[in-house]
């Protein structure tokens, strides 16, 4: 079963790794410094622009990355491109722990039957056990009712491991209970069709200015055909395989605040909605 099918199967699979270990170590080494200096902070980001001044976008967005990328979708355009890590040591979800223990849909995420439309790409930069805040997801279609027996997958693996998920569905990362921060890499995409408030911020903006034009595929990641019919990129078919990722427990609330909780964040929705069709505001983009 190829990437995109898997996805839209399931909302989420693993993948072969994507960088070597070597890329890893060096990744690793090159955020160290930056990351150090924001030990502080529950959650912190080296974000595009800073990778790409420590030398390390083009190892993240490589041909490897980008053989996925477009295997997922045929028009991609970057969503997030950063590194993330999150304090240890923490009872608690580092998002929104006050609304359903964690569990939420992105707001600024489509979700179709028939084709992945945002998706995101995390590979872990620590080895992340069930306890060192796990990314956890909910493999049911994001539209039916949420039950304290939902089944639900806790994502964890060792430095290197690499895994796609539909950002509409629900998910959340778990508490990181354990000692060390907890590093990812997340590459997110969006097919061109969708209009993406995130290139316009200041970290994808002196990307942008920077990256010369004329290669289609990054042209297309990069929002330069935002409004415009993209073009046909030829790539080689993606030689790395999908695997399902198989439900590791359930939600585990009470049904009547998860269907409490649903209720909210659909009302919610239903606003920002609103806002953003009377030029009020944009949807709301999480995680």
């Amino acid at each position: 079963m190829l990437v995109d099918a898997m996805l839209n199967a399931n909302g989420i699979c693993s993948l072969d790794p994507v960088y070597s270990g070597d890329e890893i170590s060096r990744l690793n080494r090159a955020v160290d410094d930056l990351l150090g200096t924001r030990a502080l902070e529950k959650r912190s980001y080296v974000h595009v622009d800073e990778l790409r001044e420590l030398g390390m976008l083009e190892t993240l967005l490589g041909d490897r990355m980008r053989d996925v990328l477009f295997s997922i979708m045929p028009d991609p355009v970057l969503y997030h491109c950063f590194v993330i890590e999150t304090a240890g040591n923490d009872p608690e979800p580092n998002l929104f722990a006050d609304t359903l223990a964690g569990w939420h849909r992105d707001r600024d995420c489509s979700f179709s039957k028939a084709e992945p439309t945002h998706v995101s790409i995390f590979v872990y930069l620590s080895d992340v056990g069930a306890s060192d805040g796990a990314f956890e997801f909910v493999p049911q279609n994001p539209n039916e009712r949420l039950r304290s027996s939902t089944p639900t997958v806790l994502v964890t693996g060792r430095a290197g491991y690499t895994f796609a998920w539909q950002r509409s569905y629900f998910h959340r990362a778990s508490a990181n209970r354990g000692p060390r921060r907890r590093r990812i890499a997340k590459i997110s995409i969006q097919r061109n069709a969708f209009r993406s408030i995130h290139l316009s911020n200041e970290h994808f903006r002196s990307v942008l200015a920077a990256t010369p034009s004329g290669d289609p595929a990054t042209d297309l990641l990069f929002g330069r055909y935002q409004d415009k019919k993209p073009p046909r990129v030829d790539r080689p078919a993606a030689t790395l395989r999908p695997y399902a990722i198989a439900p590791t427990g359930t939600i585990m609330l009470e049904d009547r605040a998860l269907a409490l909780g649903q209720f909210r964040m659909k009302g919610a929705a239903m606003k920002s909605d609103i806002k953003a069709a009377l030029g009020l505001g944009n949807r709301l983009a999480y995680d």
